[in-house]
């Protein structure tokens, strides 16, 4: 191979790139091709081909000419092309080992000081750039060169702008990858993700980090240099390009005959997709399509969704080194077959995508090599030669000084290798194979984007003071140490044979306390009654008598009065803070004044408790944390109105947008109210059942988990029986298996269960059981009393059980005792288990069998035990000790009961050692409920074995025959006489789950009580000790339940949900019509800016409390509905034209419909009576939801109260809320009427409340605000903000009367 320059210098090839002879340069496919005419001349070969081009010897001394040609032996040059984090091409080269300094050199960018703009020009190593003065009348110029790291030893392969942090990142052929700050190129991390010598193909920014390409591996790492997962595989080979196609879909290819799609939630690759020879080299994609370009010079468009062919451009005769594609505009750049070898097209082909055909190519003054569009008022392009030259041209043809005007890098007679466009337009990055990388910028204080998020940086480390080796006087501990990280055994540590590690127990609180204490939400105040020191808790309990009668029969209890005077249950204080029942404290602001973060410090959302029938909140979650149910519903979608599916996969949508924020389950509660077999089953509750308290929780719940579990398989298979009734076939045709649901594949059990008379005759019934319900035994007779049963007993004869019952029989013609059994042909993949803890005496079963465990300590023991009489010390520790039930039977060594008389009690004097080791036992009691379980089916028989611990459950693997389920979830109850208690939920939480919400693989165990949310430890999951926590569901999930199931989310929500559709109302007519949807063309896009409003009705009143010195508490707030919501265009031909313009329809009772503040008048939302275009609530959300998950961002004023009420979850990068826009810190919010007449001179609501008037103004205010900010300083727009607020304290916060 032969690079042919007027010096005649050789080019290394690189051996790893395939070679393609000039017939693979013709492809034959069955989609339309679109073909170019050729130039009308040949342009002269340049000396580059990326990604198509040889690889040349990094640091080549000689500098190429400016038209040089390539040979290589009569073939199509080595292919080797890789892209940038924007999908930009760029050439790679050798492979050479050497060492980097690794490291993440973070620091406070205002520490460093770099050079100015008008010192003399030089290049420097270490990361210290070089500015250069603008040169001329000149767009963009030089702002700093400087080396990167490793730049002495690699060249640099791939350069890529952070999409969301101020950051540019440079990837060199040793595959080591380092960051730089802002303009001034201030080194921010710098690691090595790929071996030494492994060429960085490209480099793509995520919003948690970076995903950096090799040739056969994939890394995705944290922005400081940690890895969050690595992916190689058999099919990642020679892979050149990567590109995603949405938030979490990932596309890879190369110089393969297929692309992979990888999930970024799972870090797992979920598809192959064919592509044919001789693959993909270049990704880019717009919202109709995925454009691929190869080898062959064609670029072929994909459909976005199948992924199928759909056209194929044929640009260039050689092969193709980059093409960009903006709105409806397609550029390429390339080679021309010539002569057996390739010559570079001087000529740029452009192609108009809106009608699939060619248009009059562009010639240049350069050899281009990559290209970029710059979007701004104009079609601009920047097209880039090897030789460090760059145009930037206007495809309108437009010819300007600018455009002619041709730029050259200092590259040193080095090529450039990568260019990239920051998305602020303000920036262009290059590197070369020298090692080199330039910044340009069109001024002086850059930003990369718009809008960035802040970039984390290093703390600087805190020098400690100096001490001496001989001061007698400084302690030691004032030097901090971090014992994790001292090897070997500390001068102050312990012999081992005289240390026992113990946990100290809190001392019990004093019942003068109790008595007095004063409980305000969940935090209780009593005054201190001083009898003891301050902040100083002894060591021991030493000489303290502590006095437990546990006879039923003994002394009259010590339960403090404080409780039972509250009206509380005597047993209330003994309940944790944490599960007892949180209540929202509600102000004058309503909600927003509450501070949820401080019950939950997690990236969990919890869910409110204000709304009817929030009881349900805490299985809400639990179905949340189970992965392949959260995903079947998200990907569900129906017409009909009140879907509870529709709504749960709206409601798990919103808790996994939400990053800690509290959400609201109004909708799904609204839609389960109208289900009539929910009233049927006593699910829905009134306001005064709820406020009493007189319901059973603890089966409620029950009911509900198998009611829910039903329902969303009944919603889910309602679809599919539509469909197959719509297409009835002219012939019969045999009937055909129904396609079982994700919700049967998970719950369901294949159930055989047979009856068989005494006279010999049997039948069978094949069913289904989703939920299962524990039956206990009778313990009544003292000889079973005595046995121990385990829980895996238990459940076994309660799922494949055995009873006598009468039935009546046909051949005896009577009623006969019958034998009815049930077996199962199948195990379920999700367990759900009610426990059916309703009656005492299943109580007292579940409390016994946990007392036989070993190191049991009953709760009435230790719970007494904190209750006994502290007043008088003495020397030893007496108490009363209840007689042992097995009296002198008992034959357990370790019993701590009387064996003597049953008719009274003894008193045993303990040891204050003794008292210790029964608090430790109370910590690491045992517990009858094992964490997993192992199940098989043999022979038609089951069989269960329990996993006690937790340990047991991660040894244990599945096999063919023994399936494992581990314990995931639990619902309790904590019982509460007064009020009915409370329900809570026992989560383990997942790696997908931390992975979306916390960016780490990890799994944790939290306690979800409404929207508290707190880590717990694994074994409080199972631990009850029957005093106040009930178990009522419990969920076993196999350990490989995710591989099992699909665990992809399949958006339904597309554009046809914005489309036309008929109104509700039959009276409406077309005058009536005050929107106009929006046509094909104007479908929104990412970024794109629409103003909405929405107006709200009353369905409950507020009830409040007035207090005696006239204050005023809120109990209840009023339960607001929405009624009417309009969205209005923000940009285009027709800005400010209604395109939503929708009414509410509701079948709750309005008591109030606020006229005057939302112009909603009675009628307007009744379907027989209305004139408006009236639409479901579940229509109107889906168009929201489509706007958003589009990335629009909505305008409006006032807009968290309206999200919060329609029961939407908005990222907040996409609201634009005008009344935040117009306030200072500190001061009062100015309402919508007040600012439009202050800044837009405008009077509005006047009379009454118009959405659609309300959105305009709101639109216009927020161009007022970019007007300011563009004209004025930021000085001079607070003098602004201040003498508004001057202005509204003269006028009383309101328009004065004209």
């Amino acid at each position: 191979m032969e690079f042919n320059t007027s010096t005649g210098s050789g080019i290394t090839p690189n051996p790893y790139a395939p070679q393609f002879s000039p017939a693979a340069a013709t492809t034959t496919t069955t989609a339309s091709t679109f073909s170019p005419d050729a130039p009308p001349f040949a342009p002269s070969p340049g000396p580059h081909a990326p990604p198509f081009a040889p690889s040349p010897v990094p640091h080549a001394p000689q500098t190429p000419q400016h038209h040089p040609e390539i040979f290589v032996d009569g073939h199509v040059p080595i292919l080797d092309g890789s892209f940038n984090g924007s999908g930009d091409a760029s050439v790679h080269y050798g492979h050479n080992s050497s060492g980097f300094e690794d490291g993440f050199h973070a620091s406070d960018p205002n520490s460093q000081h770099h050079s100015g703009p008008h010192q003399e020009h030089s290049i420097m190593q270490g990361g210290r750039g070089i500015s250069n003065p603008p040169v001329g009348n000149e767009e963009y110029h030089e702002l700093h060169t400087i080396v990167a790291d490793g730049g002495d030893r690699y060249g640099v392969s791939a350069v890529a702008f952070d999409l969301h942090q101020e950051l540019l990142w440079m990837g060199n052929q040793g595959g080591h990858v380092t960051s730089y700050y802002g303009p001034g190129m201030q080194k921010y991390s710098s690691f090595q993700p790929l071996p030494v010598g492994t060429e960085m193909r490209q480099v793509l920014s995520i919003d948690n980090g970076v995903l950096l390409l090799g040739n056969n591996r994939m890394r995705c790492s944290e922005r400081g240099g940690l890895t969050i997962f690595d992916f190689s595989g058999e099919d990642m080979h020679d892979m050149q390009v990567m590109t995603m196609v949405d938030p979490t879909t990932l596309l890879i290819g190369g110089h393969q005959d297929k692309v992979i799609e990888f999930d970024l939630n799972s870090g797992q690759q979920v598809n192959l997709l064919e592509v044919g020879d001789p693959g993909v080299a270049i990704f880019r994609h717009t919202n109709r399509f995925i454009c691929c370009g190869d080898t062959s010079g064609q670029v072929t468009l994909r459909d976005m969704n199948t992924f199928k062919t759909e056209h194929i451009l044929k640009a260039h005769s050689g092969s193709l080194s980059d093409f960009d594609v903006h709105g409806n505009l397609l550029v390429t750049a390339g080679f021309s077959t010539r002569r057996g070898s390739l010559a570079v097209d001087r000529f740029l082909m452009i192609y108009d995508l809106r009608v699939m055909r060619a248009m009059a190519p562009m010639q240049l003054s350069i050899d281009p090599m990559f290209l970029r569009f710059v979007p701004t008022y104009t079609p601009r392009i920047v097209a880039v030669s090897q030789a460090g030259q760059f145009q930037i041209l206007d495809l309108a043809g437009v010819m300007t000084p600018a455009s002619m005007a041709i730029h050259q890098l200092n590259t040193h007679g080095h090529m450039c290798m990568g260019f990239d466009i920051s998305t602020s337009c303000e920036a262009f990055s290059f590197g070369d194979n020298g090692g080199l990388l330039h910044l340009w910028t069109d001024r002086e204080e850059v930003l990369y984007n718009n809008y960035s998020s802040p970039t984390e940086f290093a703390d600087h480390p805190e020098h400690l003071p100096a001490m001496s080796i001989v001061d007698p006087l400084t302690p030691l501990a004032s030097i901090p140490m971090l014992y994790e990280n001292c090897h070997g055994p500390l001068l102050s540590d312990w012999p081992e044979d005289c240390m026992k590690y113990v946990k100290r127990r809190m001392p019990p609180v004093d019942p003068e306390i109790l008595a007095s204490m004063k409980i305000v939400q969940f935090i209780g105040y009593a005054p201190n009654p001083r009898v003891k020191k301050r902040n100083q808790v002894p060591y021991r309990a030493k000489d303290l008598a502590i006095t437990i009668p546990t006879s039923s029969t003994g002394p009259t209890s010590t339960v403090p009065e404080s409780p039972g005077a509250r009206g509380e249950s005597p047993r209330w204080y003994m309940v944790p803070t944490r599960y007892r029942k949180v209540e929202i404290k509600y102000t004058k602001l309503g909600v927003d004044s509450f501070d949820f973060r401080h019950y939950n410090r997690t990236n969990f959302a919890g869910l409110e408790t204000n709304i009817p029938n929030s009881y349900c909140n805490a299985m809400l979650q639990v179905l949340y944390f189970i992965e392949p149910l959260r995903c079947a519903a998200q990907s569900h979608l129906c017409e009909k109105e009140f879907c509870l599916t529709c709504e749960l996969g709206f409601l798990f949508h919103m808790l996994d947008m939400s990053k800690g924020e509290n959400c609201q389950a109004s909708n799904f509660l609204r839609a389960f109210r109208t289900i009539p077999e929910a009233s049927a089953l006593g699910l829905v509750l009134g306001d005064h059942e709820e406020a009493t308290g007189k319901v059973n929780l603890g089966r409620l719940i029950q009911s509900w988990n198998r009611f829910i579990v039903q329902q969303v398989h009944q919603d889910i298979l309602e679809p599919k029986e539509e469909d197959s009734e719509k297409k009835e076939p002219e012939e019969p045709e045999p009937p055909k298996e129904v396609e079982k649901t994700p919700i049967e594949k998970m719950f369901s059990s294949e159930v055989t269960i047979s009856s068989k008379c005494r006279c010999g005759k049997e039948t069978t019934k094949e069913t289904n059981s989703m939920v299962y319900g524990l039956n206990y035994p009778d313990i009544s007779d003292p000889e079973l009393k005595k046995k121990q049963y385990s829980f895996a007993e238990v459940l076994k004869s309660s799922m494949s059980s055995e009873q006598v019952t009468h039935a009546w029989c046909e051949d005896c013609n009577r009623y006969q005792p019958t034998t009815q059994s049930r077996k199962l042909k199948s195990l379920p993949d999700i367990l759900s288990i009610n426990c059916h803890l309703d009656s005492e005496r299943d109580q007292l079963f579940w409390q016994a069998q946990e007392e036989k465990m070993p190191n049991f300590v009953p709760w009435d023991q230790v719970m007494k035990q904190k209750e006994g009489n502290s007043s008088k010390p003495s020397s030893s520790q007496s108490r009363t000790v209840r007689p042992c039930r097995y009296g002198t039977q008992c034959t357990r060594s370790d019993c701590k009961f009387s064996h003597g008389s049953q008719d009274k009690e003894q008193t045993t004097v303990l040891s204050s050692a003794e008292i210790l080791e029964m608090s430790l036992q109370e910590e690491a009691q045992a517990h009858w409920l094992p964490c997993g379980l192992k199940m098989a089916l043999v022979d038609g028989h089951l069989k269960i074995e329990g996993l006690p611990e937790m340990e047991d459950v991660e040894k244990e693997k599945p096999s063919e025959e023994w399936a494992v389920y581990e314990l995931t979830s639990s619902v309790c109850h904590v019982q509460e006489s007064r009020l009915g208690g409370n329900l809570v939920a026992h989560i383990k939480g997942g790696i997908p789950y931390h992975k979306r919400k916390e960016g780490i693989t990890a799994t944790q165990w939290y306690l979800v009580n409404d929207f508290a949310i707190a880590p717990m430890d694994k074994l409080d999951a199972v631990q009850y000790g029957m005093a106040w926590k009930v178990p009522c569901v419990l969920y076993f999930s196999r350990k490989d339940l995710n591989k099992r199931h699909d665990c992809q989310i399949h958006n339904p929500i597309s554009e046809k949900v914005l489309f036309p559709e008929a109104s509700l109302s039959s009276r409406v007519l077309k005058r009536h019509i005050t929107f106009q949807p929006l046509a094909a063309e104007e479908m929104p896009k990412d970024g794109d800016l629409v103003a909405l409003d929405a107006e709200f009705v009353t369905l409950n009143q507020e009830e409040a409390e007035l207090h005696s010195d006239g204050t005023r508490s809120t109990i209840k707030p009023s339960h607001m509905s929405v009624a009417r919501i309009t969205v209005i265009r923000g940009q285009g031909p027709q800005e400010g034209t209604p395109f939503i313009d929708d009414y509410i329809s509701t079948q709750e009772q309005v008591v109030d419909y606020l006229t005057k503040f939302s112009g909603i008048k009675p009628g307007d939302l009744d379907a027989n009576i209305s004139s408006k275009h009236l639409t479901t609530l579940k229509s109107t959300y889906l168009k929201l939801r489509y706007l958003i998950d589009r990335g629009v961002k909505m305008v409006g004023h006032g807009l968290k109260k309206d999200f919060r009420v329609i029961n939407l979850f908005v990222p907040k990068d996409q609201i634009v809320d005008t009344v935040l826009l117009f306030h200072l810190t500190n001061k009062r919010m100015m309402s919508l009427r007040f600012l439009a007449w202050y800044f837009l001179k405008l009077r509005i609501q006047s009379d009454t409340h118009d959405s659609i008037e309300d959105a305009r103004t709101a639109l216009q205010l927020h161009k007022k605000y970019k007007q300011l900010k563009d004209e004025q300083e930021p000085d001079e727009f607070h003098k602004t903000l201040r003498k508004m607020y001057e202005e509204g304290r003269k006028v009383g916060w309101k328009p004065p009367d004209e």
